[in-house]
């Protein structure tokens, strides 16, 4: 294969997972209407994006995507790639890759890399000492290789959904006090939130 132009897309699914199936503190899930306006909604933009690799976040089953996709002018052209047991119980990365393109299998990475440390005693007199401990991926980031070109190298190709942007709700925590805490909850969620998302794009 020898592609002239490579297209490239994401696509975040917004909790795609099949009908009256638990999401978050949601029991019921999406009914059963809005799962099938779902479905043809996603059909629909993958038939517009119709990129060469397509990037999901935010994908809870695999049968919703495979349905979403076999409503879609893709199903024929691409191939999913969506890790072992993607039923419902966990929200995973995902790929739709033109076939022909991929070579050898995806992994989905959840650790850290070996060695990965943020950590400083501080690099002036008046700065303080810093540590964060995070060792792993709040979401598995998919890996996998591509070849556009047979007279050029493989590309690496890496699906990631960092979090998050929302702020932590931290009420839930053992340390947590309303009445000291309270005014701040949103302020510190969203610090809290903002080291998790760096600490997983530095990862």
């Amino acid at each position: 294969m020898r592609l002239r132009r490579l297209t490239i897309a994401t696509f975040n699914l917004y909790n795609l997972n099949e009908p009256d199936m638990p999401m978050y503190r949601d029991r019921e899930g999406w009914s059963l209407d809005e799962y099938a306006r779902k479905i043809a909604y996603t059909a629909q933009v993958l038939d517009g994006l119709d990129a060469d690799v397509i990037g999901f976040q935010e994908l809870w089953h695999a049968a919703s995507l495979d349905r979403a996709l076999g409503e879609s002018r893709l199903r024929d052209t691409h191939e999913p790639l969506v890790p072992p047991g993607t039923a419902g119980a966990r929200i995973v990365c995902a790929a739709l890759v033109r076939k022909g393109l991929r070579v050898g299998d995806p992994e989905w990475i959840t650790d850290f890399p070996d060695g990965f440390r943020l950590q400083s005693d501080g690099d002036d007199p008046q700065t303080p000492a810093i540590s964060v401990s995070i060792p792993t991926f709040s979401r598995p980031v998919l890996r996998f290789r591509i070849q556009p070109r047979d007279d050029r190298d493989d590309v690496f190709i890496y699906v990631c959904h960092l979090k998050s942007k929302a702020p932590t709700a931290i009420y839930r925590e053992d340390w947590y006090e309303k009445d000291v805490y309270g005014k701040h909850a949103k302020g510190l969620g969203a610090a809290i939130s903002t080291i998790r998302r760096t600490a997983e794009a530095a990862a």
